[in-house]
């Protein structure tokens, strides 16, 4: 009687922690494990990355404006003139401010040495002079320049550059997505296994209540004199057993739940529990489980492969561009002090100025080389996406079969769980009748926790069959 007591009440606080748990689905779990998941934040960051790449590339088509400024100090200022220049005239020193005559008369030099003297020193003078027109000072220089420049033609490298831009941010987008199937996946394997040990343990507690009504049934057939203490101790020992796995499954579930609760970023001591309504329904058909290649499509795997392929051979046509012309245009303004234009004088002036520039590659064998090692690794590319799609497609095949064996197999577990409860309530009706023993009892009672047992890792199995399949075709939602 007072064990009757205990149990009523332990299951009465059971009742009363299970209201005090929080009841999680399946979509609640993947929506709280892709918000909080560390990864899909870095995809997230990554795919934002990549979209202002692929941006910055698009800008380069467009003409660049660009402004520059400029100071220098020189230590010295600009002399046109030479300090001493030798002509066919004469030699002129602006340091003397003398002027000496490559022809001179003697006679007159002698009969007007005076004169002679001070008009070789007037011209050494204006020599001087002169000289001191042609020197600017350019101690202070300043520059200052707006310019703009269009590419014309660069042999595609733009174009390419661009195209590779594109293909980074879908790369982003298609690891994004596969970062997501393999969180679901992951949160679906950790979800049905925290339902399958729930499960488990309502099976245990299940069992143990058998053996305990049938301890009581034993116990009150040894006062009527119909058994012996032995099948009492037959079935003790089969209830201790049945307490120690109900314990052991207890603490597995303890820690498939904190396992859980870290996927999807709650505390690991949140009280949870699961909704395992869903658990042995059907939810791929028959029909859907024929795989080709033309299936695998959508995989993150062949995506990623296919978008390597084209990302090699726009590369080898980017490598193909060093051969060929570059035409760039370019307009300027240029504004200095000193003024080149006006003498150099200290105000600011300048001018406009329009180029185009071309490039001709001729003789570029390192470019060549290039060109041949990106289609190489083009041709490469395209070995290994075609291999990858037969490894995939197999993969996907073998899942499929998987599916459809689970499929029989949760039916014939059905089937199994009905007999099992049948025979099982067969055994009871006939040991009350005296036509049975206790050990027959007990094998019923295993052969219905067996029984039970396979339903529950039937339905388990197939519910991670079927997320994987959907993963491998790229069917899984990731919303």
């Amino acid at each position: 009687m007072r064990r009757l007591f205990f149990i009523i009440t332990l299951s009465l606080i059971s009742v009363i922690g299970l209201n005090a748990q929080r009841l999680l689905t399946l979509d609640e779990c993947t929506n709280l494990a892709l918000d909080e998941d560390s990864q899909i934040k870095k995809d997230i960051e990554s795919q934002a990355s990549a979209t202002y790449a692929r941006k910055a590339s698009f800008a380069g088509f467009f003409p660049k404006l660009n402004a520059n400024g400029m100071y220098m100090w020189m230590e010295k200022n600009i002399v046109l003139l030479p300090n001493s220049a030798q002509t066919s005239l004469g030699k002129f020193d602006a340091e003397q401010q003398s002027f000496t005559p490559t022809y001179s008369n003697p006679l007159i030099k002698k009969l007007f040495p005076v004169l002679t003297e001070d008009i070789e020193n007037a011209i050494g003078k204006v020599y001087s002079d002169f000289r001191d027109k042609l020197t600017f000072d350019v101690h202070n220089i300043f520059v200052g320049q707006v310019g703009i420049t269009q590419p014309i033609y660069v042999g595609g490298k733009l174009i390419y550059t661009y195209k590779l831009a594109q293909s980074e941010e879908k790369i982003s987008q298609i690891k994004a997505k596969g970062d997501k199937e393999s969180l679901i996946v992951k949160v679906n394997t950790a979800y049905w296994l925290v339902v399958s040990l729930q499960e488990k343990l309502k099976l245990a507690q299940q069992y143990s209540d058998l053996i305990y009504k049938l301890l009581q049934n034993v116990e009150a057939a040894v006062e009527e004199g119909v058994a012996t203490k032995s099948d009492i101790l037959k079935v003790r020992v089969r209830l201790n057993e049945s307490e120690m796995a109900k314990n052991t499954i207890e603490n597995s579930l303890v820690v498939a739940k904190m396992s859980l609760c870290q996927i999807c970023g709650l505390p690991l001591n949140t009280k949870i529990t699961l909704d395992a309504s869903n658990l042995d329904k059907y939810s791929i058909a028959e029909h859907a489980l024929t795989i080709d290649e033309s299936n695998i499509e959508n995989r993150s795997e062949i995506q990623l492969l296919t978008e390597t392929e084209k990302i090699s051979h726009t590369t080898a046509k980017l490598a193909s561009s060093g051969l060929k012309p570059n035409i760039v245009a370019a307009a300027n303004y240029i504004a200095t002090t000193p003024n080149v234009l006006d003498g150099f004088n200290k105000n600011f002036q300048g001018g406009f100025n329009v180029g185009v520039v071309v490039n001709i590659p001729i003789a570029h064998a390192d470019a060549i080389y290039r060109y041949k090692a990106a289609k190489h690794t083009a041709n490469l590319a395209k070995l290994e996406l075609d291999e990858a799609k037969k490894t995939f497609t197999v993969q996907a095949t073998q899942t499929a079969q998987l599916i459809q064996e689970g499929n029989r197999r949760l039916e014939q577990s059905k089937l199994n769980m009905e007999n099992a409860e049948e025979n099982l309530r067969m055994a009871d009706e006939a040991y009350k009748e005296g036509m049975a023993t206790v050990t027959d009892v007990m094998i019923a009672q295993t052969g219905w926790q067996t029984a039970y047992n396979q339903k529950i890792d039937a339905a388990i199995s197939l519910r991670n069959n079927e997320v994987l399949l959907q993963k491998q075709l790229g069917k899984l939602s990731v919303k």
